[in-house]
């Protein structure tokens, strides 16, 4: 039995570990900037939207600030879009938080003040901060299913979806992509 138990354990690491050393290899030449902590979360969060909406269908853009022209007013994580009609499909908030009740409250807040700033009829600026996609009040307009997400272990204080990793995994992840971007192994385009 503890044999057996051992066993299983060292399976799931190799796994956990076998999952890592892919996504780092996805995540080499994104050029992102992983000193920003959240930035591993919303990174490993686009690969597995790249594998559940596939392109060319679907496009994903991370990071959209949204403003009224003189003043940003908050910032979608993550967003699923129709390629053909710029339609967005599903927008994710994702938080890389060691509270996961406090990142709960701080997700659903977000939230909320996307939707009244969208409801408010009030004039709205989008501005992709890592593409040339380009977003209107429009392309919001059609309910788009609206998620959390935060590391293994977070549906129980409330978030939609879990990644894979746990907390303390994400974090090995970017440390791996400082070091690789700090030796000049990995691309460093300051998103």
């Amino acid at each position: 039995m503890k044999r057996s138990l051992s066993l299983g354990l060292i399976l799931f690491v190799v796994n956990a570990f076998a999952g890592l050393g892919e996504d780092f290899r996805d995540l080499k030449n994104s050029g992102s900037n992983y000193e920003i902590v959240g930035t591993v979360c919303e990174e490993v969060t686009r690969l597995r939207f790249q594998e559940e909406f596939p392109a060319p269908k679907y496009g994903i853009v991370r990071g959209i600030e949204y403003g009224d022209g003189s003043r940003t007013i908050g910032e979608l994580d993550v967003v699923v879009f129709d390629n053909s009609t710029n339609r967005v499909y599903q927008i994710a908030e994702i938080k890389c938080w060691k509270n996961n009740e406090s990142a709960i409250q701080k997700a659903q807040s977000q939230i909320q003040r996307f939707n009244r700033t969208l409801q408010s009829g009030r004039s709205i600026k989008f501005k992709a901060l890592y593409s040339k996609n380009q977003f209107r009040r429009e392309n919001f307009l059609q309910n788009p299913k609206i998620v959390t997400i935060a590391p293994a272990g977070s549906k129980a204080a409330g978030f939609d979806r879990e990644l894979e990793y746990s907390l303390t995994e994400l974090m090995q992840l970017r440390d791996m992509m400082i070091k690789c971007q700090a030796s000049g192994q990995c691309s460093t385009s300051g998103h």
